[in-house]
């Protein structure tokens, strides 16, 4: 793919210091590793470097690759792009999966590991060239817009794992709450005044019959279709949850109070956070909003990672590959397995978004409602996930042609029976 016409850089970036290996297309090296510092003062003297080797040595393209590391790579990659002193030649940026090189330097014997080799083995993946990842844009238009939404995608893990480690604790404090479901939602408003305002669920069970319904009434704003159903069951998980020797149930019942106030604080800062979302994206005019159950927040997060359809070539293929939407193939002579893995070497944001729009367009468009039951029944085994992937993956269809198009969404006419 590259010749002696190509100067290829590898670089291995950190906080503090990036390590530089340049070399030709053709595997030859072109100066000694060097360490610059990762700030402007060190780019700009690696830029010049770069520049006076391009120019003295007659090369037609500048290729620079790295990993993308946390966010270290981006303002580098920023500085790079914007350079006059490179504008005179092409030059292609290429942020490689650090999964990629790790398993590439696999394929390179038995190399040690040291900063100058991490980057030697980025520049030789890059003079492979086969597969690299979509060339760097810096998209001053999407910028901060993905860096809200991947927050949001970061916020929203975060509340995932303090609702898994407070059902732990739940759990000790009475073990039956989540099986025998007194509330729809063991997070909602009057389960959570259950578990904080009552020292233990003996105590729910000594309160009187009526008064603890005409409390769970209150609570539950008389929203309750039957109130006296919550306070059966409650008394129910009381009796059959094991009980725990008071000073443990204490220490449990602080550690769970202070879990759904983290909870309560993290639900907070998603609100803020999707009111921010929303309002950038009234600067960025699309029709993804129009498809049912696909709000602003959704939309902002499949747009900013997309970005310029163009580097896609407008083509639906490109994009759910970048998403990875896609399952690995196992065949070895007659041999072809049924089961597979999805791959998962793409953007985990854009795949993340696409999968949750997928999720609520198929409860409000009959549609994918149906195409989601066709997936859902055509295997035993990850039923839901392997339907949703599915599903998000025509989906992207969709997404495309809108956002090339600008079209509002028109739903189709579903045959029955």
């Amino acid at each position: 793919m590259f010749t002696t016409s190509d100067l290829l850089v590898g670089v291995d970036i950190h906080r503090r210091n990036n390590v530089v290996q340049v070399m030709n297309g053709v595997g030859d090296s072109l100066a000694k590793p060097q360490h610059v510092a990762n700030n402007r003062p060190g780019t700009a003297a690696l830029i010049q470097q770069l520049a006076d080797l391009a120019q003295a040595g007659g090369f037609a393209h500048i290729h620079i690759a790295a990993e993308a590391t946390g966010n270290y790579w981006l303002p580098f990659f920023c500085e790079l792009e914007q350079s006059p002193e490179l504008a005179a030649w092409p030059v292609s940026l290429y942020p490689f999966n650090p999964k990629v090189i790790h398993k590439f330097r696999h394929c390179l014997g038995d190399w040690d590991k040291t900063d100058t080799l991490d980057a030697l083995v980025i520049a030789e993946r890059l003079r492979l060239g086969r597969q690299l990842p979509y060339p760097f844009q810096m998209e001053e238009r999407y910028l901060p817009l993905r860096t809200l939404t991947r927050y949001r995608y970061h916020l929203v893990g975060e509340v995932v794992r303090v609702k898994s480690y407070a059902l732990s604790l739940v759990y000790l404090q009475a073990s039956d709450y989540t099986v025998d479901r007194a509330f729809s939602d063991v997070f909602g408003k009057t389960s959570q005044a259950v578990l904080k305002e009552f020292p233990s669920l003996e105590a729910v069970a000594a309160m009187p019959f009526d008064d603890l319904v005409e409390w769970l009434d209150v609570k539950g704003k008389r929203r309750f279709a039957d109130p006296q159903d919550n306070a059966r069951r409650l008394h129910r998980i009381a009796q059959d949850s094991y009980h725990l020797p008071e000073p443990w149930l204490a220490a449990v019942n602080t550690a769970l109070s202070l879990s759904l106030r983290h909870l309560t604080v993290l639900e907070q800062l998603l609100t803020r956070l999707d009111s921010a979302i929303a309002d950038l994206m009234t600067q960025i005019p699309n029709s993804l909003t129009t498809i049912p159950g696909i709000g602003p927040v959704f939309a902002a997060g499949i747009i900013a990672e997309i970005g310029d359809l163009a580097r896609f070539d407008y083509r639906h293929e490109k994009v759910a590959s970048f998403a990875g939407l896609k399952w690995s193939k196992h065949q070895s002579a007659d041999f072809t397995a049924e089961e597979t893995h999805l791959k998962r070497t793409g953007s985990a944001y854009l795949r993340y978004y696409l999968c949750e729009a997928a999720q609520l367009v198929r409860m409000h468009d009959a549609e994918y409602g149906a195409f989601y039951q066709k997936k859902h029944d055509e295997v035993r085994h990850h039923q839901h996930k392997r339907a949703i992937v599915l599903t998000a993956r025509k989906l992207v269809r969709l997404v495309v042609r809108l956002l090339t198009t600008h079209e509002p969404f028109r739903a189709r006419q579903v045959p029955t029976g």
